[in-house]
């Protein structure tokens, strides 16, 4: 991807994170794994109770899927594959993106 791209990436996604009006932001919104970024709009750093409610909320006002959109018009070219975290149990609250092209 390079670091011109990832930094490009990043500033976006964390700017369109700042404008987002959630019932709480916590650290973390951007983690780095092998092969993969986590991006979390409410922030990895968050309670379980915080996540349930982050939870309860992104299903009335679809927060990440807006976001995944909005990534894939902005970044159409670079490769990446976007998946929204869907696990009930521990109550998944990032999108994974999963860097196709390096």
């Amino acid at each position: 991807m390079g670091e011109e791209r990832l930094q490009t990436f990043i500033n976006f996604a964390l700017g369109y994170m700042s404008q987002l009006k959630l019932p709480v932001k916590r650290g973390t919104f951007i983690e780095f794994r092998t092969g993969l970024i986590n991006v979390c709009p409410v922030g990895r750093s968050c309670s379980q109770a915080e996540r349930e409610q982050f939870f309860e909320y992104d299903k009335e006002y679809r927060i990440r899927e807006n976001f995944v959109k909005a990534l894939e018009e902005k970044f159409p070219d670079l490769g990446l594959v976007y998946f929204i975290g869907v696990l009930q149990c521990s109550y998944v609250i990032n999108i994974t993106v999963l860097v196709v092209h390096i």
